[in-house]
Formats: structure tokens, sequence, C-alpha cells
């Protein structure tokens, strides 16, 4: 068959062949975890849900043994494959005898999805269940007033459904979400064997001016919907009611589901943890903390040049739909697809598909595919064999702490506000950092807005620094978990507007942290003009000018303080003694007394600008905290000289209370990712992946993918750990013993050779 797409399978491929349950004052269910730090307009405690057992012991998401035949689903459970898809409802037709939806699909026998799952079950195989979340025919037709508004009308939207029979979106934040839920209810009970549900585009779309959602949002605070506008407060601030909808949605859809069958899980694609079109998104489809809510979310993967499939962003992508779970359990699905054509013929190469699937694993993601996939069926049976061979070591894993970098999904949202600037506004910062710390091998773990809590500042505090990109919107409560988080010795970089505005993307009359970061934000920077009067955008709003004015050219210079961070053998080969170019965004910045001025930069080619302070450091008790008003974290992403990343691995180095526990030697192109497995014992598993491409980039810049034919191995690459206790290393797989050395506390081995992925399994 020919290639079809993952919306196809989900949505029509069987055609084609209550509250959380306790108040706050009392003991939730079992399968509601920790309290999460509170959003605005929220009514309820938010839980992180627990996943069950099965859940965090899958490490087999098999897409398309729907339409395979016996045989090929016998492959497939062979090769790994330990939870698929089966469809109940898909935007025409139900696909069984339903109460509540009555179009029965003429495609689909009536017996149909009876002998999928027994064939499952019969192969070991876990039932996924499918329905797409906000388009039914049935009930669009049926249901006038549950149809999503996306303008601000009291028009209900009509559609054709002789040329779009499917209907268009529903609104889920009205009374079609309780509807959805009871067929959800309808087929657990039916079909007892189903173990989990999938959506694809579980979302309110940027919200809805329907009914329903105009009487829910008065009822809430006393006024009207406003008009879609992000420079809007106003509107900024209905976004976060939107998505507080959607997230009782689902905690509603929890508890009943789990009432049922506390074994039942939702294992669903997400539209908002780390596809870079989907980071784009603004306002928002859906919040980064809906995720908590999944029990396993699953992200579209996807790697050509519209979603900067030749840089740093597909890895931070998997890195980050893991981040939004808490680190429990997510899967992507790296999508085999060249130059924006997922599903064509076009000479796809079947060592790129085992490099995606290592990519996602090494990041903390579990690999999830599509294998019905033409010519491609053996490549991903190949490398569903190599993630069954690495099964033993993915499960019941964490991050081994050190450095914590915040992406902050409120700030992307209200900071970045527009789709087309949000990477040079805020993404750039997030990406520049992640960039460095991957090529200088420092352990860093994402974390997300809701882990700047103070009530949690001491789990925060596992973590020996805390980076700050440009992290623009914080709330008052997120403000005072950094300070928290510095007084008890925590070193902290941050850079540019890092607490600027409020939670809603708001310009506090005085930005928050001046004290902490030893500096007081007094606008921006332009390298365009040489006007003495401070730029005070920032105090009133942030409109579209002010990052306009952020773009231009400076001389970077380090200071004379031989004892400076800067001041390195590197730095020294790179700058040499003078100005060297710098490129990207500059706050303007008043520097307090005791702060130290460790470099400045001067507008390009203009005599008579003054020097700024680009990088600033000081003292908080027994922290050490440095501040970027240059933004080098942008540019490291954005221009990327190589002096840039020394600069912010040097700042976050500067700034760790503790050195890193895991050092690794090895080229740039190695990313080396540590995480603590607690499971029959306690060990480190230290991911080595390389990520080289023996293309070198040699095409076009704007249509570069990485579509990789072969390996260009590394050899001896050195590792050391500090402090730790070590039994035994070896190499996974294969089970291959490593020597190793003790030298005071630190222990150290060498790894040969690495050729795509391999794993340090480390006994403690």
């Amino acid at each position: 068959m020919s290639h079809i797409s993952r919306r196809e399978f989900v949505c029509t491929s069987v055609t084609a062949a209550a509250a959380l349950g306790a108040s706050a004052d009392e003991k939730p269910p079992s399968f509601w975890g920790a309290r999460v730090l509170e959003q605005p307009f929220e009514k309820q405690p938010f839980r992180v849900i627990e996943p069950p057992k099965w859940v965090r012991e899958t490490t087999g998401v098999g897409y398309t043994l729907s339409v395979m035949n016996s045989a090929q689903r016998k492959e497939a459970a062979e090769a790994g494959v330990t939870l698929s898809e089966v469809g109940f409802v898909d935007p025409f037709y139900a696909y069984y005898d339903s109460k509540l939806l009555k179009r029965r699909s003429p495609h689909v026998p009536p017996d149909r999805v009876k002998k999928d799952i027994e064939e499952y079950q019969k192969l070991g195989v876990r039932v996924l269940g499918v329905y797409p979340p906000t388009l039914q025919a049935e009930v669009w037709e049926l249901h006038p007033d549950w149809r999503r508004v996306s303008t601000d009308t009291d028009q209900i939207p009509e559609i054709d459904l002789k040329k779009f029979p499917h209907g268009g979106m529903l609104c889920p934040l009205g009374p079609y979400g309780d509807f959805f839920i009871d067929v959800l209810c309808e087929i657990v009970e039916q079909f007892p064997a189903v173990s989990a549900f999938s959506f694809d585009g579980l979302h309110h779309g940027g919200g809805c001016y329907c009914k329903h959602c105009r009487a829910n949002y008065k009822a809430d605070t006393g006024g009207a919907i406003p008009k879609r506008d992000m420079q809007s407060e106003a509107y900024r601030k209905y976004v976060h009611w939107a998505d507080r909808k959607l997230e009782a949605l689902v905690e509603r859809m929890q508890a009943r589901l789990k009432k049922q069958n506390p074994d039942v899980a939702l294992v669903t694609w997400t539209t908002n943890a780390g596809r870079f079109g989907h980071l784009l998104d603004i306002p928002r489809n859906m919040p980064a903390r809906l995720n908590l809510l999944f029990d396993a979310p699953d992200q579209e993967f996807w790697m050509d040049e519209t979603n900067r499939g030749f840089s740093v962003v597909p890895a931070f992508g998997a890195a980050y739909v893991w981040a939004v779970t808490n680190h429990r359990v997510a899967f992507a699905e790296p999508y085999l697809m060249s130059r924006g054509n997922p599903y064509g013929r076009d000479s796809f190469p079947a060592h790129e598909v085992e490099r995606r699937m290592l990519l996602a694993l090494t990041h903390g993601a579990g690999p999830s595919s599509a294998l019905q996939q033409d010519s491609l069926k053996p490549a991903i049976l190949s490398a569903m064999g190599a993630v069954k061979a690495r099964a033993k070591w993915l499960t019941h894993k964490e991050p081994e702490p050190w450095a914590a970098l915040l992406v902050s999904d409120n700030t992307r949202t209200f900071y970045g506000r527009s789709p087309g600037q949000v990477e040079d506004r805020y993404l750039a910062n997030v990406f520049g950092f992640f960039r460095a710390a991957l090529e200088e091998h420092l352990p860093f773990t994402l974390i997300n807005d809701w882990h700047l809590d103070p009530a949690r500042v001491l789990e925060l505090s596992r973590f020996k620094v805390l980076v700050l990109p440009n992290a623009a919107c914080l709330s008052d409560a997120q403000v005072a978990a950094v300070r928290k988080f510095v007084e008890l010795g925590g070193g902290l970089v941050a850079s540019l507007d890092t607490g600027l505005c409020d939670e809603f993307g708001t310009p506090r009359k005085e930005p928050a942290l001046a004290e902490v970061l030893g500096a007081t934000h007094k606008g921006i920077a332009d390298a365009g003009k040489l006007g003495d009067k401070i730029d005070e955008n920032f105090a009133r709003t942030l409109p579209p000018e002010y990052w306009q004015k952020r773009k231009g050219a400076w001389d970077f210079k380090r200071s004379d303080n031989p004892l400076s961070f800067l001041r390195t053998e590197k730095l020294n080969a790179l700058l040499g003694k003078g100005a060297t170019n710098f490129r990207g965004p500059v706050a303007r910045v008043e520097v307090m007394p005791g702060s130290v001025v460790e470099a400045t930069v001067r507008a390009k080619d203009a005599a008579k600008a003054e020097e700024l302070p680009a990088i600033v450091s000081c003292k908080r008790g027994d922290a050490q905290v440095v501040y970027l008003a240059a933004g080098l974290d942008a540019a490291n992403y954005l221009s990327s000289y190589p002096y840039y990343r020394h600069v912010l691995a040097g700042a976050i180095r500067r700034a760790a209370s503790a050195p890193p526990p895991v050092e690794v030697r090895a080229p740039m192109c190695v990313h080396a990712v540590t995480v603590r497995q607690k499971k029959d014992g306690e060990r480190l598993v230290i991911h080595l992946f390389n990520d080289v491409s023996t293309t070198a980039g040699h095409g076009h810049p704007a249509e570069e993918v990485p579509l990789r034919e072969e390996v260009l191995p590394v050899h001896d690459i050195e590792i050391a750990l500090h402090g730790y206790r070590v039994k035994a290393v070896r190499l996974e797989p294969g089970a291959k013993e490593v020597l190793t050395t003790r030298a005071g506390e630190a222990t150290r081995f060498t790894v040969p050779k690495l050729e795509t992925h391999l794993m340090a399994v480390v006994e403690l």
C-alpha cells in the first residue's frame, strides 16, 4: 500500500482495511499525584496523574497494526510493539454499536473491532482506542451549539456537509466535552480490554466564542470574552482561562475513566510539547501543563527543514516532551520524511530511521513508529529491534540533577506573542543555552514554569544551578521561588528580560529579581541610534517595535580582570585582546553596587557609542549569580560564533554551586545524557549518541535536513564520575565490561568506540 498519514491511520484506518474525586482537604484517589503550582483561574488544586505500572514499563508503541494482516501484526509484536491503535470512532462514524453515536460505519464489519482486540490480546499487544476528539460529523450536525466559534461573533458556523462531510471543529470546553467523556466510558464498558485512548488534537484551538464559552467566561469573570489580540492584556488573561477549562475537562475524563478501570490510560498525541511547529502556535492550542494529565503524551517528531531538522531543535523536542511529564513517561514518533514530505517515496535512507529513533530515546522519549510504510518497513522493524534491545534501561528513570534549564510556556506565549517572531523573541534563547550545554556535555535538565514553586524549593535545590533564558514572564510566586533557591545557595544564570513581566505577559512597573541579578533593567539598548533617553516601553507594554529595536551589531569586549570566568585559554585563543563581533539583543541595565561587569558591548561602527554592561556577576550569600544583559544565548542559536558557547558554558560552570558529577570528553557531535534508573537496584545510564552527518551539511542551508546513510565512529570517549560509589560499568547493548580506575573521589573509564548509540550502565 502507499504511504498514508498517521492522522489517516488514527481517524479512518479501519474504514480503509467528575471532578478530581476529592476536595483540597481530602486525600485524592491514588492515581492523582503531587500538587502543581497554581495558575490563574484555577478552581481546585491541580495534580499530576500517576501512570499505571504498565505505562511506566512500555517502550514499544507501534501504530498502523489496525491495517495489517495477521502475519504482519505478529511480525510487529515480535519486533517489540506492545501497544497499538484500534479505531472506535472516526470523523464520520462509530465502529461499534453505540447508544450515543447512532451512525454506525457501513465500511466496518460488525465483528471487526472484537476480532482485532482478540488478535491483539493473543499477540500481547495492548489496545489503544482512537477517537478524534473535536471532529465528529454526527455531533456537528445534531448539536449546532456545540460547534467551536473561532471569531468574536454570535453566528454559529455552517459547513457544506456534502463537500465536507466530516463537519468542523467542536468546542471541548462546553457540553461536547462531557459528551466526549461519555463516549469513552461507553467504550470501556463495552470493551474492557481497551488499555488506553489516543486523541489526534485534544486542544481548544486558541479559544472559542460559542454561547457556552461566553456564558461560562462571564460567570467566572463578569466580563465578555475579548477579541483575539495577543497585544491585549484582557485577551492574554482569557487564554489562561481557556487553558484551565481544557485542563478541567481532562481531569474529569481521567477521574471517570479510572473509576471504571484504574489501569486505563491516556497515551495520546500532544500539541504543545516540543515539536517546533507547535511551539510557533500562538495563542497556544493547549497549555504545556496539560501534558501532566496525560499518562504519557506522544509527540510528532518532525525533522524536515520547516522544523529546523538540521539543528539542535529535534533533540530539544525529545527532551522537552519528557520534561513536560515531570519526567514520567513520554513518547515521540520520528516522522520518516525528507524535505517537507512525511509520506513520500523520495529515497529515504534506512539508516536514518534508526538514527531518529535513537535520538528520541537518548533524550528521554520512548520512540513510537508507524510501521506500515512500504519499502521502509524492514528498516522500521530493525530500528524497533534496536529499541527493544535497549528496553531494559529505558524505564523507571529520572534525570541526574545538576543544571536546570527553564522552558517557560507562559513566556513563549505571552512574551513571544507572534507565531512569526517567537523564535527570535524567546525560543532562540532556550535553544542557545540548550545547544551550549549539549555541545559542552554539561548535565542539564529541562524544567517548566510549575517547577518554580515556592512550596517546592527544596526539590528544586537538588540542582546546583538554575538557568533562566530570557524568562520574561514570571509570576510573583515564581519570583519568590527563584529568590529562595538563591538564598539556599543555588547558582543562577539569567538573561535579558528575565522577570520583566507577570504571568500574563504584562510588564511590571519595576522588573522583578533586579536585587538578585545585581542589575536593574532600564529598557532595550538600541544599536541603531545614540540617543541618551532610556527606552521605557517595557514599563507600559511590549509593542512589535520593542523587538525590532533590539536587532543590531555590537563590539563585545571582556573585562581585563585576570580572575574573570571569561579569561580562559579557549576564549583567549578565540577572542584575542581586542573587541569582537556580537550580533544579538541587548538590555540596557544599571549595575548595582557590589556587582562585577565581566564584559561590555558598544554599538558597532559608532565612535561615540557608550560601553554598556553585557555580562554582570555578583555574589548573593553563598550563591553565585551571572546575568547576561547581552543575549548570547539567543545569538548562540541564531548566529553561532564559537565564543558564544564558551561564554554560556562558562557562566553555568561559574554559577553552579558544585562541579558537574558526570564529565564527558567527546566531540561536540556526541550527545551525552545521564539518567538515574531505580529498577532492580540503582544505576546511572549514560546515553551516548553520535549525531555526526558525513554529508557535513553540504546542501542548501534552507533545505538541508539529516538524511544519514552511514556512521562515522567516534573513538575514545572519556568519562569521569565524581562522588559515586561505583560497583561496575558495562556498555549496552552487548554487556561489554569496562575497566575503571579510581583516583580520590573520581571514577574514570573510556568508551573505546561509539557508532550510533550506546549506553554506559554504571551500577551503584
